[in-house]
């Protein structure tokens, strides 16, 4: 990317982080701390619309806000990479090969990539900040479930929204 970020792109990373912060609210608590969330969903969401440098920079923003505004400050570094690293998994897979997020099994694949990632980070955030690697298996199941319902989320939001955002003719893509 040689491209420098220009304000409009800002604005745009502002706005997918405040999605995933807003959507990582939407939350039902689970298991030892850990919690079934929307978060995911929006990240998966931008990933696909917006490709990995947007959603990456968002995801990692958003989540990392989130964890300071409620009181998850242990988990704030962890959720940087985790999710940020995650978004920029999810879109690029899925914005590869000229795709443009559009490919459904591309975009599946993609979202499972970036699950997985999300789970093995986790595991390694729930066991350091817990100090026990049985507290971070019992939140395997929370990890998965808010996986699989961003999947359900993300995919036909995304395929809803793409129509209207490029419509916008932003140059957006990254």
């Amino acid at each position: 990317m040689n491209k420098k970020f220009s304000i409009h792109d800002i604005v745009i990373i502002g706005m997918l982080a405040a999605f995933c912060t807003i959507g990582t609210t939407i939350k039902i608590p689970y298991g030892n701390g850990a919690m079934v969330h929307m978060g995911s969903a929006a990240i998966y969401t931008a990933a696909l619309l917006f490709g990995g440098v947007y959603a990456g920079l968002g995801g990692a923003i958003g989540s990392a806000f989130f964890d300071l505004l409620m009181g998850f400050s242990p988990y704030t570094l962890w959720s940087f990479f985790i999710k940020g690293i995650a978004g920029f998994v999810v879109g690029s897979i899925a914005h590869s090969g000229g795709s443009e997020g559009k490919s459904l099994v591309k975009n599946i694949i993609a979202i499972i990539a970036g699950a997985a990632w999300t789970l093995a980070g986790y595991m390694a955030a729930w066991t350091s900040v817990t100090g026990k690697f049985e507290a971070a298996l019992l939140n395997i199941p929370s990890s998965l479930i808010t996986s699989a319902a961003g999947m359900l989320v993300a995919l036909p939001l995304a395929a809803a929204l793409y129509k209207p955002i490029s419509k916008l003719s932003m140059d957006y893509k990254r």
